[in-house]
């Protein structure tokens, strides 16, 4: 596996980046009546039998009335959208939301450089993040040229929309009073001109520098270091706080907030206007924070919250450089999803393992000054900047975060008992819960659907009544290791169809959705579905107490915070021997505890496959 066979396209290739995008097929409509039958299988782990009884009798008479109506609406719209929940969904998911993006609305990764070379050190406060920077614009400059290799398969059988790729750089999440709006100023080659320059954030203050040299090829490494080195001795020789500084903290303020200060920033000058445009239109950001992150749950958890006072948090991507040389980076949720994340990370890994380390002993070619943007401010913004650096400082530990390597084993062991590897640790982390908990966790796994038109995601539902009864014979003493193991597998099975299922299309959750915005947008008063008890009980309405997504098969690991105030972050990728996690939950919880349930995690995992050996073992005798 090399960059060559996952990213370039060969020479004289006649595809392109983007060149099967508008051939994605339309995203299904799913018939109601299978939605609804599907949704109340989902519900039995959270309902005795008269609240499922109850529940069957509102599902029946919203199929019969007002749900035929909503479906009708939708059918019309899938007849006129090739995507008929996209826009909705950024919407009314995302940008409707009023609450500060951090750390509610972003991606967060640690990056691992060391793996491949780069050393977390000191020495490398500036050197690692000029390498990232100098691989960043390489694949800015793969996605202009569209020269980036399609995901397909080799018989393109199965292609993925790229679509997303747009608004990995040169986007922003602009702030509204109301609803937010996502801006890309992203344009390829053949489309026209596009901003080229990155913007460097260090102690509040906002500096601008170039990507690309004068033939328009990315900066080396060398010549990045020299801009870098001239903003840190800037920044640190001046020891007192210059007056322009603190403006980037008021980003991460609720949304309506945000929004009159922005309006009210651009409009005291002329001079704001360029500068706040020039920001927004950046390629993307970087962060240099002083925090010295002492481990890897430390890193994720710095990664996410850090320095706020210096995240211009709108951006749709950033790069955070610690100043003991440990580095992270973060992207803007509405924008683009994790897999857009995993494969630019991944990209920038692969770079610096196949390339090596730069040799900084080179000098740097091109000898750039960085520019300082110096926002005009008045009493306003003065005091709305000291307001939000207080709220900034208490969000510090707001989530807390669990980030390791299980080391017992990995997916090898899982594939040598049938099991899929991603099946097994879904159904381990509900088992994690329910041991915690004492009840079952509704569990949202992310179901990728890029391979339709403007594809995103879908819900899969993974807390299935086949769980329940595998994680009750689990936790019984009087039941066999053969009929735990049978049930195991049954669960793990039963998850896997969920999955197909989700991907093909047939998932609940976008479905529900759009008969929700229907609803909504039509003026017609939103079903007593909707307000059921088992309907948020299920996870319904964004209450899933387990938001989980596996992230692929390399150690490049991520996360977001809990969807719910008392749920928990389950990410992880699996390897052959390992399995790379991060757990994440809100601090001021009575209820969870993201150690603890690490902790849980390892003992059950060890528990499962002590249950599966033992059982090969008998069945050997």
């Amino acid at each position: 596996m090399n960059r060559e066979s996952i990213y370039y396209l060969p020479e004289g290739s006649t595809e392109s980046t983007f060149c099967y995008d508008e051939d994605r097929p339309r995203l299904p409509l799913p018939k109601l009546d299978h939605t609804l039958k599907r949704y109340l299988e989902s519900l039995k782990p959270f309902g005795n039998t008269e609240e499922l009884e109850n529940t069957k009798k509102i599902i029946e008479t919203f199929r019969k009335g007002v749900g035929a109506k909503l479906q009708t609406i939708l059918e019309e719209k899938a007849a006129k959208e090739k995507n008929w929940v996209d826009k909705w969904w950024e919407d009314y998911a995302y940008c409707t939301l009023r609450m500060a993006l951090i750390p509610y609305c972003v991606m967060v990764q640690p990056l691992l450089l060391d793996a491949v070379g780069l050393a977390a050190v000191p020495e490398n406060f500036l050197k690692s993040p000029a390498t990232c920077l100098h691989h960043n614009m390489v694949f800015w400059k793969l996605l202009r040229t569209e020269r980036l290799r399609p995901i397909a398969s080799a018989d393109k059988k199965n292609i993925f929309s790229a679509d997303l790729y747009r608004r990995l750089y040169n986007t922003a999440r602009t702030p509204g009073l109301e609803m937010d709006k996502v801006e890309s100023h992203f344009r390829t080659e053949r489309e026209g001109p596009c901003a080229s320059h990155i913007i460097v954030l260090y102690g509040g203050r906002i500096f601008k520098i170039p990507g690309l040299n004068a033939t328009g090829d990315p900066l080396s490494p060398q010549d990045f270091l020299f801009m870098l080195q001239q903003i840190q001795v800037k920044v640190e020789s001046e020891t007192t706080t210059v007056p322009h500084a603190g403006v980037p903290v008021l980003t991460n303020d609720d949304r309506t907030s945000w929004a009159r200060n922005r309006q009210h920033l651009i409009e005291l000058s002329a001079r704001n206007a360029t500068m706040v445009r020039e920001i927004e239109e950046a390629v993307a950001l970087l962060i240099l924070d002083t925090h010295c992150p002492q481990n890897f749950s430390d890193l994720a958890q710095l990664a996410l919250t850090g320095d706020i006072h210096s995240k211009w948090t709108d951006k749709s991507c950033g790069t955070i450089a610690f100043k003991n040389g440990q580095m992270g980076c973060y992207g803007e949720h509405c924008c683009y999803d994790g897999s857009i994340s995993m494969s630019i990370s991944l990209y920038v890994m692969m770079s610096i393992a196949e390339e090596g380390v730069p040799d900084w002993d080179v000098p740097a070619a091109n000898l750039i000054r960085p520019e300082e943007l110096v926002l005009d401010l008045d009493d306003t913004l003065r005091e709305e900047i000291v307001r939000m650096e207080s709220v900034a400082d208490e969000m510090q530990n707001c989530v807390v975060v669990s980030m390791d390597q299980f080391q017992d084993y990995g997916k090898a062991f899982m594939k040598q008992h049938k099991i899929h590897p991603d099946a097994y640790v879904q159904t381990a982390l509900l088992l994690t819960y329910y041991r915690l908990h004492g009840t079952f966790a509704p569990t949202y796994e992310t179901a990728m659907m890029r391979q339709y038109y403007k594809g995103r995601t879908e819900t899969c539902r993974s807390c299935s009544i086949e769980s329940v009864r595998f994680i009750e014979a689990m936790e019984s003493a009087t039941v066999a290791d053969a009929d735990k193991a049978k049930l195991f597998k049954a669960a793990a099975n039963r998850q896997m169809e969920l999955m197909n299922e989700a991907r093909k299309g047939n998932g609940i959750d976008r479905h529900l959705f759009g008969l929700w915005c229907a609803a909504y947008d039509n003026g017609i008063p939103i079903p007593e579905l909707y307000d059921d008890p088992l309907y948020s009980r299920s996870g319904g309405g964004g209450n899933f107490i387990l938001s989980t997504s596996t992230l692929g098969y390399t150690i490049n690991c991520g996360y977001v915070a809990p969807m719910c105030a008392d749920g928990y972050g389950c990410f992880y990728t699996m390897l052959e021997d390992c399995i790379w996690a991060i757990f994440s939950a809100y601090r001021d919880s009575t209820v969870t505890s993201g150690h603890k349930f690490q902790q849980t995690f390892h003992q059950v995992m060890g528990d499962l496959r002590a249950l599966l050996e033992r059982t090969e073992m008998t069945n050997k005798l």
